[in-house]
């Protein structure tokens, strides 16, 4: 009889092991589940924001291409006329050098911050790392610490500095664009984005703003005495 209450409260014993086991591989399998539910909820919003940036990308192109051929009407109608030749001449120079990083400029985009504090923790590689995505979603004016960004600016630590256009840099790092806000904004704080590894080491705080003001470019930063022009043969 007490052998038989043994083998009882051995089997008993046994069950609820099994059904320890059993329940703990379903709690596990249920929390899989849902990381891998809000990991796939995480790409879905990730793609949204790529695609609505490269559409936006497309209107903007589509934009400028129906730009240059107005453009290239105007010119085509004013031959003949002198008067209207100089302005349209004088405008598209003004709109050259404001392309060109010569004017300054002004409107709506966002402001980076690097917190002053983190400054030893910033690299030259976390600033440029920025400015790329800020290019991506179509920024058309971008300056660090009041050092207007052109295609020829380098970004580069020297001497334990960081250094932008040759010229020292002091902390707080701030990064100004001219860009839509919102498209900016989203593309910053995508997960897996430009700001996410970033802020492991660093604060950093995004704002958006009506009023973004970038200074033109120093002219003795431009450089032309290697150039020559080749002629048509």
């Amino acid at each position: 009889m007490k052998a038989k209450r043994v083998s009882r409260n051995i089997s008993i014993a046994l069950i609820c092991v099994i059904l320890g086991l059993a329940l703990s591989w379903q709690f596990q399998s249920i929390r899989n589940n849902a990381k891998v539910m809000n990991l796939e909820s995480q790409k879905k919003d990730d793609l949204v924001v790529k695609i609505l940036n490269e559409q936006k990308n497309n209107e903007n192109l589509r934009a400028k291409l129906s730009e240059l051929q107005t453009q290239l009407d105007k010119f085509e109608n004013a031959r003949g006329n002198s008067d209207l030749n100089l302005k349209l001449l004088t405008d598209e120079i003004q709109k050259l050098k404001t392309v060109a990083g010569l004017t300054d400029v002004k409107g709506k985009g966002v402001i980076v911050t690097f917190a002053k504090e983190d400054a030893l923790n910033v690299e030259d590689d976390d600033l440029l790392f920025i400015l790329n995505e800020l290019r991506a979603t179509d920024a058309q004016a971008l300056a660090i610490n009041e050092q207007r960004i052109i295609d020829t600016s380098e970004v580069r630590v020297a001497g334990g500095y960081i250094m932008v256009n040759g010229r020292h840099v002091t902390p707080p790092y701030v990064i100004k664009a001219i860009v839509d806000p919102d498209n900016a904004v989203n593309a910053l704080n995508m997960i897996g984005g430009a700001l996410e590894k970033i802020r492991v080491f660093i604060a950093v705080e995004v704002e958006k703003s009506d009023s973004v003001e970038i200074p033109k470019i120093s002219e003795e930063l431009i450089k032309t005495n290697k150039l020559q022009p080749v002629e048509n043969k």
